[in-house]
Formats: C-alpha cells, structure tokens, sequence
C-alpha cells in the first residue's frame, strides 16, 4: 500500500472512528432518558394520570413549533417540543410553587412571563454568589416527574447537540441557548462570511440556512425611538427580606424597622463625619431626574430593567455638608440596614458614590415604599442594582489598596452572565400578523455607559442577521439621557408570509453590541 492510499485510509478510520464515538455519546444519552410506561386504565388511578399527562406535550410527537415544518425541524431537531416553554407556559408558578417559598425577585417588569433565560443568570454556576445550581435543579425535578415521564421526556426534551466549533467540538447544550442560532442550519459560521454565504446559497439553501425561517433583506419598515418612563405596575422588584422574615442568621429581624422613618444616613471618611434625619434630607436642595434601573445579571432580553422618575439628595452636597471628604481616600462602601452592602467583601472606587450618586427619597413623586427600599435608597446613575443600595444607613469612604476600580463586574458569561448592553421585546413570546397589513413591535435597549459607551443606534434584522436597520439614536431624540433606556416602536409591513426571525440589537458609540441578538419570532398569515 502507497503513502498516499496509507493516509487514505488512516482519515477513513478517524472519521469512522468519530461517528462512532458521536453514536456511542447519543446512545448513552438516549438510555438516559426515562421509559415511558403506559397508564393503567382500567383504573381510577391510571385515568387520572392519562387526564395530567394529556396537559403537556408528547416529547415525541414532532410538530415543529415556531419553524416550520422541514424536514431538518421535525425530524432532526424536533423543535416544537423542546425547551422550558414547550410544556411551561410560565415558569414563574412553577419557581413560587412550594408552599411558605417566596423568591427575592417578588414581581416580574412589565408582567413578562418568566423564561429560562431570567433564571439562568443567577443560577449558572456552582457558586453560592449565584444561588442553587439550576442544572441540578431541574434535573432532580424532571426525572422525579412521573408527568415528564409519561410524556416520554428525556435528554432531548431540554437539550440540543451543538456542533459550533472545531471539527469533534460537539456540546450539549439547552435548547433555550441555541434555538434561534444559525448552527440549527448547519452552518454554524456563516453569520457575517459573504463567502460561505454565497456557496450555500447556490447550493439551494434559501438565505444558507435549512431551518425554514422566511427572510427579508429589505423590510418595509418605520421605527421611532424614545426614553419613555416604566409604568408603575411595570417595574420589576426584588426584596432580599420582607416581613415574612423574622430571623437572620440566628438573631431576631425586624423588616419593619429595617423601613422605619426613624432610621438616618451616616457619612465616615469625610472630613466632619455627621449623620441626617429623613427631615432633615427632604429640607435640602432636591435634584429630579430618570434613571434606568437594571439587575447586574439582568438575562438576554430580560425584563428586569426599569425606567424610573425619582428625586433626592446628591451624594456631592452631603459631602460638602461634611467638609469634604478625608485627605487620601480613595474607596467607598455603603450599608443597608438589613445589612446588605454594595460590594462584599470589596470596597468600591470612591467615584461610585462622587459622581452622579443620589439619596433617592421619591419614586414617582411618592415616598418610597418598603419594596422601593423605604426611608431613603442610594441610588448610582450607570451602575447596576447592586449598587442601588435599599434602606440605606451608612456610606463609607475609606483609603484602600485594593478597592474595585470598575463599576460593576466585567462582562462575563460564568458564572453569572453580565450584559453591559442589553434589551427586550416586549412581545416577547410571540406575535401573529398578516401580508400587508403593519403590525406595531415594541421595546427597549439599555446600557451601562459607566462600563461601555453611550448607545448610539438600536439595530434590526429581518434575515436572521446578514442585514440590518440600523436606527441612530442622535437623529431622534436630541436630549437624549444616557442613564436612561431607550424604548422604540417599530411598525413593520410584511410583504410575503412566513416564520420570521425578527432580531433586535444595540450598539454603543465605542461598537460595543449586545453580546447575542435578542429574537422575536413572528409568524406573518396570508
């Protein structure tokens, strides 16, 4: 045998070698997943568990969903019946079921139904910054379900085989992470290559992918921009006690007077330390204003961001009231009185509370309620909630050497995923048009100038990402707040029907983007 025919047959035995280890990985997950046992019915019992099982769907029955139906959605991906939302309408029900449990996050922005993507950034790694890992969690749950079980649940129910990467680099990933990506079309990185593009599209592959979306390239659109304020009822919250607490960490714990009127401000690290009364603080100079209130690990396309009119106290005139800060210092902290603080076990760079920092005393023209974080909240333009600290008692200013210069933690996708721009459809599980007809799509970009830059233009793709509108914020809205969202209203007239991808992305004035495009799919009728 030749050199040439030796190296032959050398690929042929790697290549049989990896098929058959990629059938040996699928095997083994296979017989992984539960067996489903037929009810009994010739019993009571046994109906009574048919009747449960018929309220979610059969996880072998392969209608396609959200795709339409080729042959690569349901008899490759199976996509109607996978992922969280193909049996929960809701997770929040499912997340507050057990009795006397209550979340920290006590109420959902703009009564948003809660996707997987809301939970994982809190829950992704093995931390306890993060909480319970969610992966134990639901597989516990769902593999201790006899629902799931009837339902022929198993490993694909949730999951998805994602070949993005290097040839063998194979990962099995949830299917709320992949479902909307181009590597479902087997092309993994044929975003943005015009090249690849091009050969896939003469190969028959309308617009390179095989997943069956409908494409527009040149959208009949009309988009308006603005910095509209939340709702009331629309603003997310989230309490670490309430006054179902009655001890913490042993010792008796009042949340009651954690909110008291009572309660004052203190400064240290300032040249005449002083504390303030609530009277005294709504006697000083009060300062107006709008700021985007935002969860540090708010998910992709979360709702756990909030447009806020408040009214307080600069951080700046109390530090005059107190002579200046103390010669040398170059950190700071803050304290709540239930004891959070902004930054454990670090100190903050001093310019945290300096600059653009206020004692909030009002939202909304109203005295702050026990979940707003009564008597007084220090709140922090351009910086996340963490930093927003409730019930605030004490701002401390200290020399530190080894104090935390940024303003949040860097962008990151472990173990916590942290977006410095972010946003969101309102819409977000769905909408339903018809050819001709303008169907309105609305929602809001958000970002952390303090971490990135100011944004600059929110961006649109009607042909799972190769093109976009691209809509400049300056032309718009010409008092624009960086430290506010932006909202926008697009009105779009779809010219042809089909299962649409509609993506929305942001971009800051450095390019800076949201690290994915968040999806929007639409379904366009004759």
């Amino acid at each position: 045998m030749g050199k040439r025919e030796t190296m032959r047959f050398s690929k042929l035995a790697v290549g049989l070698a990896v098929v058959a280890a990629v059938l040996a990985i699928a095997l083994a997950l296979w017989g992984c997943a539960p067996k489903a046992t037929l009810p009994d019915t010739s019993s009571a019992e046994g109906g009574a568990t048919e009747e449960v099982a018929s309220m979610y769907p059969d996880f072998t029955e392969k209608s396609s969903g959200n795709f339409n139906d080729t042959f690569t959605t349901t008899d490759m991906l199976n996509a109607g019946n996978r992922g969280c939302m193909s049996c929960h309408e809701d997770l929040w029900d499912v997340m507050n079921m057990k009795d006397g449990y209550k979340h920290i996050l006590t109420h959902v922005g703009y009564d948003k139904a809660i996707t997987y993507q809301d939970c994982e950034p809190c829950h992704r790694g093995h931390t306890a910054l993060t909480g319970p890992y969610l992966g134990d969690l639901i597989h516990a749950s769902h593999y201790g379900s006899a629902t799931f079980v009837e339902a022929n649940g198993n490993c694909w129910s949730c999951h998805a085989m994602n070949s993005a990467g290097n040839q063998g680099d194979y990962q099995l990933v949830l299917w709320d992470d992949i479902y909307d990506d181009p590597a479902l079309g087997g092309y993994p990185n044929i975003d943005g290559n015009e090249m690849e593009q091009d050969w896939v599209d003469s190969r028959g592959f309308f617009g390179g992918f095989m997943n069956g979306m409908t494409q527009d390239s040149a959208p009949t659109v009309d988009v308006k921009l603005d910095q509209a304020v939340t709702d009331h009822d629309d603003v997310f919250i989230v309490n670490n006690w309430g006054p179902e607490v009655t001890e913490k960490n042993g010792e008796p714990f009042s949340f009651e007077a954690v909110c008291s009127d009572e309660n004052t401000l203190t400064l240290t690290g300032v040249k005449n330390p002083r504390s303030f009364t609530k009277a005294e603080l709504e006697a000083m100079p009060q300062t107006e204003f709008t700021m985007a209130l935002a969860c540090a690990t708010n998910g992709r396309g979360g709702s756990l961001v909030s447009n806020i009119p408040m009214s307080g106290v600069s951080v700046a005139y109390l530090i005059e009231q107190c002579g200046g800060l103390a010669d040398g210092v170059n950190a700071v902290n803050a304290t709540g009185a239930d004891g959070w603080k902004a930054f454990p076990p670090m100190n903050l760079e001093a310019s945290t509370y300096t600059e653009n920092a206020y004692v909030a005393l009002k939202y909304y023209g109203e005295d702050l309620s026990d979940d707003d974080g009564a008597p007084m909240t220090l709140v922090s333009l351009g910086n996340p909630g963490a930093r927003q600290v409730k019930h605030i008692q004490s701002i401390d200013f200290t020399q530190d050497e080894s104090y935390f210069e940024g303003p949040m933690m860097a962008e990151s996708d472990e173990p916590s995923p942290s977006y410095p721009i972010n946003g969101m459809w309102f819409q977000e599980d769905g909408i339903t048009a018809k050819v001709g007809e303008t169907v309105t799509l609305t929602g809001a970009v958000y970002s952390w100038n303090r971490v990135v830059g100011d944004l600059a233009s929110v961006n649109f793709s009607f042909d799972m990402g190769k093109t976009w509108t691209d809509v400049q914020i300056a032309d718009q809205i010409t008092d624009f707040d960086p430290f506010q969202w932006v909202t926008y209203s697009l009105n779009w007239t779809p010219t042809k029907a089909g299962k649409y991808q509609v993506k929305l992305q942001a971009t800051d004035v450095n390019g800076t983007q949201i690290k994915k495009p968040v999806t929007l799919f639409v379904n366009v009728e004759e």
